[in-house]
């Protein structure tokens, strides 16, 4: 990164807007999905892949790069301009204030993380049932990161087209318990509640991951909570004293 030229620098940050890891992935999801419009087996070959049963699941592993590829695909031009946009603009706004929280470095970690993460917690899920299916598309990422910044900022707020304002810990609880339902809400007339849940497993899988990232990972969210069962165990215990004031007279009952 540090080796680029001014020039091309420049143009991956769009001219200073973007930290430079935002504006490589901004525009490797702009070549992906144009590459796979124009030669769709680039796009064939970027998407994430659930085998069938009867293909062997060490073909999973040889195409390990699907795990980190497959957000940067979108539908093929021009269905996909819309979502390019949109895509784009969140992805932007989000990595810039992510980017600052963290990293440049740790941004586009995290963002592989939740790739990565939310790939393989599908596949563990319809491999071993032998459910074929393919994922692409950016959504599940950047609503896990919509979560992760609503929990980092929780006191921030955010305006939804001028008309709706929410804090950033509204945000991460409405699309966490938004996703599911709006995935049986959306995918039961078309897909049946088991085909709901399967088509949106990427996004279900993210927005988890990215909870557990925020708490710090498995071991410090072990420590949280045994912090949280301690303080409520000395909550109970203490409910069960009586405090006696000095101030007034001793009960009968009293004894020193």
């Amino acid at each position: 990164m540090a080796r680029l030229s001014p020039g091309l620098r420049r143009a991956l940050t769009f001219g200073g807007q973007a930290p430079l890891p935002v504006g490589a992935l901004i525009v490797a999801m702009v070549l992906a999905t144009v590459g796979g419009t124009v030669w769709p087996p680039l796009g064939d070959g970027l998407v994430l892949l659930a085998p069938r049963l009867e293909a062997p699941t060490w073909v999973v592993l040889l195409e390990a790069w699907r795990l980190v590829t497959w957000p940067l695909v979108q539908e093929r031009l021009p269905g996909s301009l819309i979502t390019l946009f949109f895509a784009a603009f969140m992805l932007l706004w989000l990595g810039r204030q992510l980017s600052y929280a963290w990293s440049e470095r740790r941004f586009v970690t995290r963002f592989f993380v939740l790739s990565a993460g939310a790939g393989a917690a599908t596949l563990a899920v319809l491999v071993p049932l032998g459910v074929p299916a393919a994922y692409f598309g950016i959504w599940a990422v950047l609503n896990a990161l919509l979560v992760t910044w609503g929990l980092i900022f929780p006191s921030q707020r955010i305006s939804w087209f001028g008309a709706v304002q929410m804090t950033g810990a509204t945000v991460a609880r409405v699309f966490t318990v938004g996703t599911p339902v709006w995935a049986v809400v959306v995918g039961w007339s078309s897909l049946g509640l088991l085909g709901a849940l399967v088509a949106y497993l990427p996004h279900l899988a993210a927005i988890g991951l990215a909870w557990l990232l925020v708490a710090g990972g498995p071991r410090r969210g072990w420590f949280r909570l045994q912090d949280w069962w301690q303080r409520r165990t000395l909550e109970r215990q203490r409910r069960k004293f009586k405090v006696i004031s000095t101030d007034r007279p001793r009960p009968k009952e009293w004894m020193n």
